[in-house]
């Protein structure tokens, strides 16, 4: 059930990723973190209203803060990092995410993947990050990246980001509950992101956006998807390690491409198709062990 789970938060996150390149073309990025955020956040209120919000201490309010602040931060320097530099010299530093994942967790949750499982998840990084290497930046790109283009580190502080706080997102569900941390993180995330853009006397374009149906109704589909992404990853943390489970995410890379392909006619399949053979091959070696 947990591999069930964790595959279908990766399908919901590149469904996501392609709901954010469309509504990218109509809003600003900010603006479209902030409404999916909000709209998430509803998402989870509505869920809690019927369950309930059952209980929580402060350890749970602790944690949760804090992710909510680096969730935040992260959202940033994404955005940031995609204006600023060449996707080819940034996206890639997403796919070591997992191997943060894997150090900190076994740190702080004491997991320890087996031999199999760490062949698994290698294959798929390497595969990640390949899958997003530009046909000239190559490998060398990668490497003297974050020496020469700020998006790169800033990239790199993403991964560094996303992948300490997936091992906090457990450690916290357990003090709490899977819903009640999604809304927490979506409702938090959100305010703070509007208070800086006011603070910042840039506020969202939520004129813009209540006048455009077709953006307002874009926003919420994202929502309703980015709800389900992440209780997915949050309920097959009770079944996988940590990094199992930011690793099948990484794997929806190669959906994301695949779409990019076949959709929105982006080239560079040939020199994908390694790649995804890699991810692919991990992937199986993940569910092996």
């Amino acid at each position: 059930m947990g591999l069930l789970l964790a595959a279908l938060s990766s399908l919901f996150f590149v469904a996501l990723d392609v709901l954010r390149k469309v509504l990218g073309k109509r809003l600003s990025a900010v603006d479209v973190v902030i409404g999916i955020n909000l709209g998430a956040a509803v998402v989870f209120g509505a869920i809690l209203s019927f369950s309930g919000f059952g209980p929580f201490d402060s350890t749970f309010l602790l944690l949760a803060t804090v992710e909510s602040l680096a969730f935040t931060i992260a959202s940033l320097l994404y955005v940031r990092a995609v204006t600023l530099s060449p996707l080819s010299l940034t996206i890639p530093y997403l796919g070591f995410t997992p191997v943060v994942s894997v150090v900190v967790a076994f740190i702080v949750l004491g997991e320890a993947p087996t031999l199999t499982g760490l062949i698994g998840i290698f294959l798929v990084v390497t595969g990640a990050v390949a899958l997003h290497l530009g046909a000239t930046d190559g490998l060398r790109g990668l490497i003297t990246g974050p020496f020469r283009e700020p998006g790169s580190w800033m990239m790199l502080l993403v991964a560094l980001i996303w992948g300490t706080t997936t091992s906090l997102d457990k450690i916290a569900i357990r003090h709490g509950s899977e819903e009640l941390l999604g809304f927490f993180l979506t409702a938090a995330s959100s305010v703070i992101l509007v208070a800086t853009r006011i603070f910042l006397k840039n506020g969202p374009e939520l004129s813009k956006i209540w006048s455009d149906r077709a953006s307002l109704g874009l926003l919420l589909l994202a929502s309703m998807v980015a709800a389900a992404a992440v209780l997915c990853q949050f309920f097959a943390y009770r079944e996988l390690f940590v990094a199992y489970v930011e690793t099948i995410k990484r794997a929806g890379g190669l959906g994301s491409v695949l779409i990019g392909v076949l959709i929105f006619k982006e080239g560079g399949l040939a020199y994908r198709l390694p790649a995804a053979v890699l991810m692919l091959i991990g992937i199986a070696l993940l569910m092996l062990g």
